[in-house]
Protein backbone atom coordinates (compact mmCIF):
# COMPACT_ATOMS: atom_id res chain seq x y z
CA UNK A 1 0.00 0.00 0.00
CA UNK A 2 1.00 3.64 -0.48
CA UNK A 3 2.53 5.67 2.04
CA UNK A 4 0.92 8.96 2.46
CA UNK A 5 1.81 11.59 4.93
CA UNK A 6 -0.68 12.73 7.52
CA UNK A 7 0.30 16.15 7.27
CA UNK A 8 -0.82 15.74 3.43
CA UNK A 9 -2.98 18.47 2.06
CA UNK A 10 -5.30 18.90 -1.20
CA UNK A 11 -5.77 22.16 -1.95
CA UNK A 12 -8.70 23.72 -4.69
CA UNK A 13 -10.24 26.94 -5.38
CA UNK A 14 -12.27 27.39 -2.45
CA UNK A 15 -11.41 23.95 -0.07
CA UNK A 16 -9.04 22.25 1.71
CA UNK A 17 -8.91 18.83 2.26
CA UNK A 18 -6.74 17.33 5.22
CA UNK A 19 -6.73 14.10 7.44
CA UNK A 20 -9.45 13.70 10.02
CA UNK A 21 -8.58 14.54 13.15
CA UNK A 22 -10.47 14.34 16.65
CA UNK A 23 -11.37 17.92 16.73
CA UNK A 24 -13.87 17.00 13.55
CA UNK A 25 -16.42 14.83 16.13
CA UNK A 26 -18.07 18.20 15.91
CA UNK A 27 -19.15 18.01 12.58
CA UNK A 28 -19.90 14.40 11.84
CA UNK A 29 -21.95 14.79 15.36
CA UNK A 30 -23.79 18.16 14.35
CA UNK A 31 -25.01 16.28 10.63
CA UNK A 32 -25.97 13.09 11.92
CA UNK A 33 -28.58 15.30 14.47
CA UNK A 34 -30.15 16.11 10.87
CA UNK A 35 -32.93 13.74 10.67
CA UNK A 36 -32.61 11.92 6.92
CA UNK A 37 -28.66 12.63 6.93
CA UNK A 38 -27.28 9.00 7.60
CA UNK A 39 -30.25 7.21 5.66
CA UNK A 40 -27.85 6.71 2.69
CA UNK A 41 -25.26 5.43 4.57
CA UNK A 42 -23.76 2.68 6.00
CA UNK A 43 -23.40 4.04 9.52
CA UNK A 44 -26.08 4.68 11.83
CA UNK A 45 -26.02 8.33 14.08
CA UNK A 46 -24.03 7.32 16.97
CA UNK A 47 -25.70 7.92 20.37
CA UNK A 48 -23.08 10.21 21.54
CA UNK A 49 -19.67 11.85 20.65
CA UNK A 50 -17.90 9.29 22.47
CA UNK A 51 -18.62 6.90 19.65
CA UNK A 52 -17.45 8.93 17.16
CA UNK A 53 -13.61 8.67 19.08
CA UNK A 54 -13.00 4.79 17.89
CA UNK A 55 -14.22 5.32 14.41
CA UNK A 56 -11.77 8.32 13.93
CA UNK A 57 -9.09 6.36 15.37
CA UNK A 58 -10.18 3.50 12.77
CA UNK A 59 -9.81 6.04 10.29
CA UNK A 60 -6.48 6.79 10.87
CA UNK A 61 -5.00 3.53 11.05
CA UNK A 62 -6.21 2.96 8.05
CA UNK A 63 -4.61 6.22 6.47
CA UNK A 64 -1.32 4.99 8.04
CA UNK A 65 -1.41 1.54 7.10
CA UNK A 66 -2.20 2.99 2.96
CA UNK A 67 -5.85 1.32 2.66
CA UNK A 68 -7.94 4.09 3.07
CA UNK A 69 -7.76 7.40 2.94
CA UNK A 70 -10.35 10.03 5.02
CA UNK A 71 -10.56 13.69 4.60
CA UNK A 72 -11.90 16.67 6.26
CA UNK A 73 -13.51 19.09 3.77
CA UNK A 74 -13.11 22.47 5.00
CA UNK A 75 -13.53 26.22 3.70
CA UNK A 76 -10.12 27.30 2.31
CA UNK A 77 -11.01 31.26 3.24
CA UNK A 78 -11.95 29.82 7.04
CA UNK A 79 -10.61 26.16 7.26
CA UNK A 80 -14.13 25.99 8.51
CA UNK A 81 -15.11 21.78 8.87
CA UNK A 82 -18.14 21.27 6.40
CA UNK A 83 -18.00 17.66 5.34
CA UNK A 84 -15.85 14.13 4.66
CA UNK A 85 -14.56 12.25 2.04
CA UNK A 86 -12.84 8.97 1.52
CA UNK A 87 -10.87 7.44 -1.02
CA UNK A 88 -10.17 3.51 0.05
CA UNK A 89 -8.73 0.78 -1.19
CA UNK A 90 -10.88 -2.51 -3.12
CA UNK A 91 -9.64 -6.06 -3.73
CA UNK A 92 -7.47 -4.99 -6.28
CA UNK A 93 -4.56 -2.27 -5.11
CA UNK A 94 -5.59 -0.29 -8.71
CA UNK A 95 -8.90 -0.15 -8.03
CA UNK A 96 -10.17 2.38 -5.48
CA UNK A 97 -13.83 3.03 -4.41
CA UNK A 98 -14.65 7.05 -2.95
CA UNK A 99 -17.24 8.26 -0.95
CA UNK A 100 -18.10 11.75 0.64
CA UNK A 101 -20.56 13.84 2.53
CA UNK A 102 -21.45 17.53 3.19
CA UNK A 103 -23.04 18.61 6.22
CA UNK A 104 -26.57 19.87 5.11
CA UNK A 105 -25.84 23.61 6.08
CA UNK A 106 -23.26 23.84 3.49
CA UNK A 107 -25.56 22.09 0.35
CA UNK A 108 -25.85 23.37 -2.74
CA UNK A 109 -22.66 24.53 -3.27
CA UNK A 110 -20.66 22.27 -5.40
CA UNK A 111 -18.68 21.52 -2.78
CA UNK A 112 -18.89 17.72 -2.70
CA UNK A 113 -18.24 18.09 -7.09
CA UNK A 114 -14.96 20.25 -6.20
CA UNK A 115 -14.05 17.98 -3.25
CA UNK A 116 -14.45 14.79 -5.27
CA UNK A 117 -12.96 15.77 -8.78
CA UNK A 118 -9.55 16.88 -6.53
CA UNK A 119 -9.69 13.36 -4.51
CA UNK A 120 -9.89 11.17 -7.95
CA UNK A 121 -6.91 13.42 -9.35
CA UNK A 122 -5.46 12.25 -5.99
CA UNK A 123 -6.28 8.35 -6.34
CA UNK A 124 -4.81 8.40 -10.29
CA UNK A 125 -1.61 10.05 -9.55
CA UNK A 126 -0.88 9.48 -5.91
CA UNK A 127 -2.24 5.92 -5.68
CA UNK A 128 -1.71 4.80 -8.92
CA UNK A 129 -5.63 3.87 -9.33
CA UNK A 130 -6.54 2.52 -12.75
CA UNK A 131 -9.76 2.96 -12.05
CA UNK A 132 -12.45 4.93 -8.89
CA UNK A 133 -15.79 3.41 -8.12
CA UNK A 134 -18.87 5.02 -6.17
CA UNK A 135 -22.08 4.20 -5.30
CA UNK A 136 -25.20 5.87 -4.11
CA UNK A 137 -28.85 4.86 -2.61
CA UNK A 138 -30.98 4.93 -5.30
CA UNK A 139 -33.14 7.25 -4.39
CA UNK A 140 -30.21 9.88 -3.72
CA UNK A 141 -30.33 12.07 -6.63
CA UNK A 142 -28.29 14.64 -5.42
CA UNK A 143 -25.42 11.93 -4.91
CA UNK A 144 -26.28 10.97 -8.11
CA UNK A 145 -26.31 14.44 -9.86
CA UNK A 146 -22.43 14.84 -8.13
CA UNK A 147 -21.43 11.92 -9.35
CA UNK A 148 -22.43 12.36 -13.36
CA UNK A 149 -21.22 15.45 -13.36
CA UNK A 150 -17.65 13.81 -12.14
CA UNK A 151 -17.86 12.05 -15.56
CA UNK A 152 -18.76 8.36 -13.61
CA UNK A 153 -20.30 5.81 -16.07
CA UNK A 154 -23.23 4.16 -14.48
CA UNK A 155 -22.28 0.16 -14.38
CA UNK A 156 -25.51 -1.47 -12.63
CA UNK A 157 -27.80 -1.70 -10.01
CA UNK A 158 -26.97 -3.60 -6.66
CA UNK A 159 -30.14 -4.36 -4.92
CA UNK A 160 -28.38 -4.94 -1.57
CA UNK A 161 -25.71 -2.09 -1.88
CA UNK A 162 -25.66 -2.15 1.97
CA UNK A 163 -27.98 -3.33 5.09
CA UNK A 164 -29.75 -0.64 7.17
CA UNK A 165 -31.38 -1.70 10.39
CA UNK A 166 -31.34 -5.46 8.80
CA UNK A 167 -32.96 -4.05 5.28
CA UNK A 168 -31.19 -4.05 1.95
CA UNK A 169 -30.41 -0.39 0.20
CA UNK A 170 -30.49 -0.90 -3.54
CA UNK A 171 -27.60 1.08 -4.76
CA UNK A 172 -26.59 2.31 -8.11
CA UNK A 173 -22.72 1.58 -8.80
CA UNK A 174 -20.45 3.83 -11.22
CA UNK A 175 -16.98 3.71 -12.23
CA UNK A 176 -14.37 5.72 -13.97
CA UNK A 177 -10.98 4.88 -15.42
CA UNK A 178 -8.18 6.52 -15.18
CA UNK A 179 -7.44 6.92 -18.34
CA UNK A 180 -10.43 9.46 -19.08
CA UNK A 181 -8.71 11.91 -17.20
Amino acid sequence: MKSISLSTILQTERLRLRAISLSDIDLVWSASRIPGFNDGMVWEPPGNKEELVPIAEKNLSAWKEGKSFTFTIELAETNTPIGRIVIRCEDNPNIWNIGFWIHPDHWNHGYATEAAQTVIEFGIEELAASKITTAHATWNTASQKVIEKLGFQFTGENPCGFVKQGKPVSEYEYAIEAKAF
